[in-house]
């Protein structure tokens, strides 16, 4: 893998904003350690890592603010580009190199989430019509789908990884927090805390012998 070409950007909100415009009262903290913990796998590439959140984020849309992040960091040289967020926390580093390793074969590459949209964007210099990138149907379900229509329409051969889930809010928190997740994890816990503290209103199950309750404005949408 060449790292002087490829790089990682890592397009996250600040804690506060993220929680806020998730819908997530009370989540900063929680958020603020899923933005750590990605930055940290992303750094482990040895790709270098670019966060770019609000303050150096420019346009009016989602699709505008992340094709301009995208354009600014292949101005500087990067040829091989993966784009991520900051709310799939069982994305891993060894997810990130394949990658990196696949946009050096000339593909695109795409990690999925159950609804619609993706956690993971991979794309050459080559291969990116900002006008049209800018224009995709962006936090829709049909994102995905959207895509990899436009890969092949710009000569690109595209690649779908796994798919992983994404905490869009509360409602994906929960469905995260299973039986089958190292309840010691730190991630894990800091969710817990964060729903675990709110009015019983809503039920989910974690473990056998244990239940947590929470009720939290809902506002569904992949971040991608």
């Amino acid at each position: 893998m060449t790292t002087r070409t490829s790089a990682i950007i890592l397009f996250a909100r600040s804690a506060h904003l993220d929680a806020r415009e998730k819908g997530l009262s009370g989540g900063e903290r929680f958020i603020a350690e899923l933005t750590a913990q990605t930055k940290l796998k992303a750094r482990r590439t040895g790709l270098q890592v670019f966060h770019i959140d609000e303050k150096s984020q420019v346009g009016n849309t989602f699709g505008e603010r992340l094709g301009n992040a995208m354009k600014s960091v292949y101005d500087q040289g990067v040829e091989h580009l993966v784009v991520i967020g900051n709310d799939s926390p069982d994305l891993r580093t060894e997810e990130l190199k394949r990658a990196a390793g696949l946009l050096e074969e000339g593909k695109t590459v795409f990690g999925p989430t159950p609804d619609g949209g993706t956690y993971l964007i991979g794309i050459t210099r080559e291969h990116f019509d900002c006008e049209t990138f800018m224009r995709l149907p962006w936090q829709e379900n049909l994102l995905l789908d959207a895509l990899l229509i436009w890969s092949h329409r710009i000569g690109g051969r595209p690649e779908v990884l796994i798919s992983l889930m994404d905490l869009d809010d509360a409602e994906d928190c929960q469905n995260w927090l299973t039986p089958s997740r190292f309840i010691y994890s730190r991630i894990y816990q800091l969710i817990l805390s964060f729903l675990s503290a709110k009015p019983i209103l809503r039920t989910a199950w974690i473990h056998p012998d244990f239940q947590i309750y929470c009720s939290v404005p809902f506002n569904k949408g992949s971040p991608f």
